[in-house]
């Protein structure tokens, strides 16, 4: 359940976005035409599990690119052209290199995309009358009740004065 409080100034959603966390609520989202803080721009970068599917791409595409070439060049068709050694794993470097980037990258976006729930095409939040207009003029502050009663929310959102607060029911 999410708890989401409305405002007409950028300041006045900032002040309020500054005050829930300072009460502790850890799970704060903003909707704004703008971003209101430079705290994404300064945060922590990195993903451990994008990183290890990073590295498991990587190793796959490692054995895959080689054994196809081994298997293509030594086991299934041998050709002696000009006294050419039948694994040459010079030549098996280029194509293994190219595979390692492409399975590395594919486990990379596939991985984001899962991590992130991607692509999200419809929201909760979507359902409420006039919550388009965070892409125009309006500000939102939206707080996720569970770790709270969504009475005691309320008493932390009220001497906010936002414009309006709705409560919604809906999946996240």
């Amino acid at each position: 359940m999410k708890v989401l409080a409305e405002f007409a100034t950028p300041g006045a959603a900032l002040h309020a976005l500054t005050t829930v966390k300072s009460l502790g609520y850890l799970n704060v989202e903003t909707h704004a035409p703008f971003p209101l803080t430079t705290e994404d721009a300064h945060a922590p970068g990195g993903s451990l599990p994008l990183a290890m599917l990073a590295a498991g791409g990587g190793v796959t595409g490692v054995a895959a690119g080689y054994v196809v070439q081994w298997w293509a060049n030594v086991a299934s068709y041998p050709l002696n052209i000009g006294g050419r050694p039948a694994h040459a794993a010079a030549a098996f470097v280029p194509a293994t290199f190219e595979t390692i980037c492409l399975l590395a990258t594919a486990g990379v976006f596939l991985g984001f995309l899962l991590f992130e729930r991607l692509p999200r095409l419809w929201q909760p939040e979507f359902e409420i009358d006039g919550f388009e207009r965070c892409s125009v003029d309006r500000f939102w502050v939206v707080l996720d009740a569970r770790s709270a009663t969504v009475d005691q929310v309320m008493r932390d959102l009220v001497p906010l004065a936002p414009l309006r607060i709705v409560v919604n029911e809906g999946e996240a």
